[in-house]
């Protein structure tokens, strides 16, 4: 597996930041990023890790690695581009608005759809946010040691 240059994080005051386990919150806030142009999608998300395994076995794999690691499964929508949602052992997920009206964004989430070489892309939030509680700082940082337990 090769790992991929990043741009640098963005970092940003969130607006708004709030946890929940509200999975119709999750969902308000994870479809229209799922429905998004690629245009969109990579304003809004950053390709983290190359899989070589397809998107179905890439996110069970994750899906595996993060339970291993004590982060359960809040959501997971599969299809084309499917979603894995984390939940933060602090208590639900993160959810966090840049703006009054920016679109809400999950910390806590990895996109995983399949590329055109083959294999699948594992994509994060392509924002930072430095007022996150302690906890879920720690896990934002830990996710991509996670991925790549997952695909080795």
């Amino acid at each position: 597996m090769k790992k991929l240059l990043q741009a640098p994080f963005e970092i940003r005051r969130p607006f708004r930041l709030w946890m929940t386990g509200s999975i119709a919150v999750v969902m308000a806030a994870l479809l229209p990023i799922r429905d998004a142009s690629q245009t969109e999608r990579n304003h809004l998300m950053r390709l983290l890790r190359h899989s070589h395994f397809g998107v179905r076995e890439t996110v069970q794999r994750l899906e595996a690695s993060a339970r291993l690691q004590g982060l359960p499964v809040l959501a997971l929508l599969h299809g084309e581009r499917s979603v894995l949602v984390l939940a933060s052992s602090a208590g639900g997920t993160p959810v966090v608005m840049h703006d009054a009206d920016s679109h809400p964004a999950i910390p806590l989430s990895l996109m995983v759809h399949e590329a055109r070489a083959g294999g699948a892309d594992v994509l994060v939030t392509a924002s930072a946010w430095p007022d996150l509680p302690a906890a879920v700082a720690d896990e934002l940082a830990s996710l991509p040691g996670l991925v790549d337990r997952a695909l080795t």
